[in-house]
């Protein structure tokens, strides 16, 4: 699948894990709280932890959303839940520490972004459409220096088809001239499949496991590419 008809295209990205990485830092975060809590606790085995802490997160992504910001009172959350009097104290300390690291880690642009944007937008519209807290996903786009080449940057709560949908009303989108690219069958592609667009998947070995989706069929709208480069050949 190849567009170049010379007319401009709009490109809608993804952030974390299609621009610069990011799911790596929380899963190492996890290593870190289980590898604490299984420590102080030796009943308790790896998949005892990562079912609470699952059930924890699931719980807060429904009142505070994605981020940052809501895995550290996770952790927290779990260090109350697992602790015992003795080790209360300890292992909330260790959650904090490692929440605070977390805080620390700066997302680096994967390989190929920044050249593949400036390129694509010399011809194309370029909007970010991500997930995450938006000061937060605000603050990695600045940083990042990206931030000139995007006309529009929504972070709803939720990438799914009524997202989409507004996102298409709002910006006045041609469906069959409109490109979602992203790493998440669950967020980036099918919804975006769903609601009239165009998809380009490109897989993230680091992708959270609540974003892997069995990818619904729809031909002639959708390509998977191996890498970011490879859609300066595809526009």
């Amino acid at each position: 699948m190849v567009f170049r008809d010379g007319a401009s295209l709009n490109l809608i990205f993804d952030a974390d894990d299609t621009l610069w990485d990011s799911n790596i830092h929380f899963l190492e975060a996890f290593e870190q709280f289980v590898e604490a809590a299984t420590r102080l606790h030796r009943r308790l085995d790896r998949a005892q932890v990562k079912s609470l802490f699952r059930e924890i997160e699931l719980e807060l992504i429904q009142t505070h959303g994605y981020g940052r910001g809501p895995y550290l009172i996770a952790l927290e959350r779990a260090a109350e839940r697992i602790a015992s009097a003795d080790t209360h104290a300890e292992l909330r300390a260790r959650a904090r520490e490692i929440g605070a690291r977390l805080l620390e880690r700066r997302c680096e642009l994967l390989p190929g972004v920044e050249e593949t944007l400036r390129e694509l937008s010399r011809r194309h519209v370029l909007m970010l459409f991500t997930k995450g807290a938006r000061d937060e996903q605000i603050e990695k786009l600045e940083r990042s220096g990206l931030a000139p080449l995007f006309s529009r940057v929504e972070t709803p709560r939720e990438k799914d088809v009524d997202a989409y949908r507004r996102l298409i009303a709002q910006a006045r989108l041609a469906t069959e001239r409109t490109f979602m690219i992203g790493n998440s069958p669950r967020s980036d592609i099918n919804p975006a499949l769903r609601a009239g667009l165009r998809a380009v998947y490109i897989p993230h070995p680091h992708t959270w496991e609540l974003e892997h989706e069995e990818l619904i069929p729809a031909e002639g709208r959708f390509v998977e590419l191996g890498d970011f480069r490879d859609l300066l050949d595809m526009f």
